[in-house]
């Protein structure tokens, strides 16, 4: 049996078809997920808006450019000022897409004034505009409202503005706030395809042991049929066989894993072992899915098992979300029609195991996931083993 496992990882690591798609493959699909996705978590600070101001006496002598001014000129400012002339300059401005907004103050009033450009144009079709509109206007709106307060508070009791301390409180925007974490990690949208491509490379290394268990049939080749007619028996020879796939998987497996850690930063706050653990269980499901069918009798040729896994592989990654965010919606909208499928679907039960360790604070998902992962491999491999004993000559 010893000999039989040292013969069959010297053979898997030898086999460039095994290398490049249990290793390489997810490796380089890793790699293209980071430069698709690195661009949408960066964190960037947010760009100042333009905002064009008619700088004229009255705008000069209004406290609400001081407050504008303060905005423009802080350490990350919210507005970038642009100041004109007169009303029709500024007006040419918006129209031009150079500002999202006007601020002016006329000269027989003190209350100042914003013209937007209308609702959903926005500056050179910016998607973002409506959220800088919505900016420019809560500026003006938090200084209508401060100003009013005042007012009545000075109406009511002059005295009340002695207290400069009390009058900031009044004004003062800021509300204490406490943050409180209901995950595990940070929650990110991106990290679930992740799940799902080491879910798909797991279903490509159930490949390794389609190959090797489909050697050892009778009627595969002339060391199948030696083998057969050996006094060594079929357990003797699966079990070491299987073993060694599994192990060459878990080691490719967990290169991947610690690849995508590396590259894509993703923080697994002390539980990259269960995540080992859980590509340990992965590969041990792809084995014994790679074992029934490469113990199937029948006069289907290696590469007519490999093509037919393949074919199954991409299906099933389908269902998981691996291809985009519509494939992610079918994958959640079967899932809730059917909470059965994402626990019968290999790669969703894969890709799953890891997203319970990444999110959630207790591990019973994950541990449940696990032990389904090792109770459907040993199913099917019992089912190969069943499969391999009734193999034999006159079965072609």
């Amino acid at each position: 049996m010893w000999t039989t496992f040292k013969t069959t990882i010297r053979r898997l690591l030898l086999t460039p078809s095994a290398v490049v798609w249990t290793l390489i493959f997810p490796i380089i699909l890793a790699t293209v997920f980071n430069f698709m996705f690195e661009p949408m978590r960066a964190k960037t600070s947010i760009e100042a808006i333009d905002v064009a101001v008619v700088a004229n006496d009255s705008w000069n002598a209004s406290p609400f450019s001081t407050v504008v001014e303060t905005l423009a000129e802080a350490d990350e400012p919210l507005i970038a000022l642009h100041a004109v002339t007169s009303e029709q300059e500024a007006r040419d401005l918006l129209e031009q897409g150079a500002v999202d907004g006007v601020y002016l103050v006329e000269p027989s009033e003190r209350t100042p004034r914003v013209i937007l450009s209308p609702a959903g144009s926005g500056a050179g079709g910016d998607t973002s505009y409506d959220v800088n509109r919505s900016i420019i206007e809560s500026i003006v709106t938090s200084y209508l409202q401060s100003e009013a307060l005042i007012q009545q508070a000075t109406a009511s009791n002059p005295a009340a503005l002695a207290d400069a301390e009390a009058v900031e409180r009044a004004l003062s925007l800021d509300v204490p706030v406490r943050e409180v974490s209901l995950t595990h990690a940070q929650p990110d949208a991106m990290v679930i395809y992740y799940y799902a491509l080491l879910g798909m490379a797991s279903m490509f290394a159930a490949q390794l042991a389609e190959e090797h268990v489909w050697r050892l049939q009778p009627m595969a080749s002339a060391e199948g049929a030696r083998r057969a007619v050996s006094g060594t028996s079929r357990m003797r020879l699966l079990i070491p066989t299987v073993g060694a796939c599994w192990a060459v998987s878990s080691a490719f497996l967990a290169i991947a894993f610690g690849y995508i850690c590396l590259t894509a930063h993703i923080d697994f706050g002390g539980r990259e072992a269960l995540c080992l653990a859980g590509t340990t269980a992965a590969s041990l499901l792809s084995c014994g899915i790679g074992a029934v069918v490469g113990a199937l009798p029948g006069r289907l040729e290696k590469d007519s098992r490999s093509g037919l896994l393949t074919a199954v592989t991409c299906l099933l990654s389908l269902f998981a979300g691996l291809y985009g965010a519509p494939a992610m919606e079918l994958a959640d909208a079967v899932v809730r029609a059917c909470p059965a499928a994402a626990w019968l679907n290999p790669v969703c039960l894969i890709r799953d195991m890891f997203y319970s360790v990444y999110y959630y604070d207790t591990l019973v998902p994950f541990t449940l996931r696990l032990l389904a992962c090792c109770g459907i491999a040993v199913a099917l491999l019992s089912g190969a083993t069943w499969l391999l004993r009734r193999s034999a000559h006159e079965h072609r």
